[in-house]
């Protein structure tokens, strides 16, 4: 087999950016990521590149129905800074949007064919794999990444270590080990895999289905995540509904689960302590699911933020408080719980810094790409872009709950690809329609 030479061109380094991305804070020092490293190479070669075609650059492909609220929302966040009350976070702010929409954009650029997507594809699965195994190693290992708030090396990397005892998860009541994979935060590696989650369940493999669905599953609840848990079980009756078309499987699913928790509820009263030790169990995650059980106040102070957030919006007459507004209007009043400044819920968190205009806008572009997925699967002959339409249009729809676990998701750079690979699936669709006229 002959090896091609690596050779250093425009589309290369996007696909090492794009890769980089993936991997995030997992290679990093500090807050220096590898992503950045690649970021100012790609910036220098492609004002060469350009140079070199006198300055002339195409943007037709980049530029859609479906990346343009995109950057209608750079624009309007880079105007917010007039009103904005922290100069210094509406920059960082903008900084983090601006590195999204990068990797966003960079995806429909590169992957405007299936097999440049198909590219993409395995260069995302191999790394997220790698992270699905990593992540189990963590939950049921004393193995921890380096680059890992819980590790022991984590000094070495220009960042503190977190102390269990200061936080309000629930592995400060139990032997668990919470994972973070290449996340550095446990919710937002439970939100990457449930985007993950899609893939394997739409595979024609039953194996693989079977390891994914366990395996995600596993690592989510090791998370303590609640709303990731939630939009799990979004994707797995959406699956069942859409994809499958299994209705009457759904019903018996739900009865079974029902039927399962009422009667081990029933089993608190047996004297048995360890029947009842388990029932009592049960009876514990059903609350924390529910929200009646909050671990460490979460909830409480979610709310608070949520309140604070959207004073502030009517304050602002519904014009919004810019980028990075949120924060710095927390940080004015104080820190929820003394310590919570973010607005650890995403789609309020635009709500309340873009305003209520910006906000609807952003509801209907979200929504408009959900609908071309679904149109993409259900129309498409091609069997790899279906399998790319249903599985992103099932990571979509349950990232919608999943975005809340977050503190925020502006910096959070699997939702910027899953967007990117949305618009291109859709594109390439759409060119598929024009050639088959």
């Amino acid at each position: 087999m002959i090896i091609k030479p690596f050779k250093l061109s425009i589309d290369n380094l996007i696909f090492l950016m794009l890769g980089s991305a993936l991997i995030g804070i997992a290679v990093s020092y500090g807050d220096f990521y590898l992503f950045h490293f690649f970021v100012g190479l790609l910036g220098f070669f492609s004002l060469y590149s350009i140079k070199d075609k006198q300055y002339k650059f195409s943007i037709k492909k980049i530029v859609t129905n479906y990346s343009f609220f995109p950057l209608i929302m750079f624009l309007w966040y880079s105007l917010s800074i007039i009103w904005s009350p922290s100069l210094l976070l509406s920059l960082k702010y903008i900084f983090y949007l601006f590195c999204g929409l990068l990797i966003q954009f960079s995806i429909i650029y590169y992957a405007q064919s299936k097999i440049k997507l198909d590219h993409l594809f395995k260069l995302f699965s191999s790394i997220l794999v790698l992270e699905l195994v990593i992540a189990l190693s963590e939950s049921f290992t004393t193995f921890r990444m380096p680059v890992s708030p819980y590790s022991s090396l984590i000094q070495f990397f220009g960042k503190d270590p977190v102390d269990f005892t200061q936080t309000g998860l629930l592995f400060r009541y139990s032997n668990l080990n919470p994972p973070t994979g290449f996340r550095w935060n446990t919710n937002n590696l439970a939100i990457t895999m449930l985007l993950m989650l899609p893939f394997f369940l739409c595979s024609k493999k039953i194996s693989i289905k079977i390891f994914g669905a366990i395996s995600i599953t596993t690592i989510t609840v090791m998370s303590a995540s609640r709303a990731v848990f939630l939009g799990l079980i979004v994707i797995y009756c959406l699956y069942l509904l859409i994809i499958k078309k299994r209705i009457g499987t759904i019903v018996l699913v739900w009865l079974i689960t029902i039927s399962l928790f009422w009667g081990i509820s029933k089993l608190r009263y047996i004297e048995d302590p360890r029947i009842n030790e388990v029932a009592n169990s049960i009876q514990a995650l059903e609350l924390y699911i529910k929200g009646d059980l909050d671990i460490g106040g979460s909830l409480q102070w979610r709310r608070e933020l949520i309140d604070n957030g959207l004073e502030a919006l009517n304050s602002s007459y519904g014009l919004g408080l810019g980028a990075g507004g949120s924060l710095a209007y927390q940080e004015k009043i104080g820190a929820v719980a003394g310590r919570f400044t973010s607005m650890h819920n995403f789609w309020v968190e635009l709500l309340v810094e873009g305003g209520v205009v910006f906000a609807i806008i952003a509801f209907f572009w979200y929504t408009n790409i959900i609908y071309n997925l679904f149109i993409v699967y259900k129309s498409t002959k091609n069997t790899k872009l279906s399998y790319y339409g249903q599985s992103l249009l099932l990571s979509t729809i349950g990232f919608v709950p999943a975005a809340v676990a977050a503190s925020s998701t502006i910096y959070f750079f699997p939702m910027w690809i899953m967007l990117g690979m949305s618009i291109s699936v859709i594109l390439i669709y759409k060119d598929e329609i024009k050639l088959n006229e």
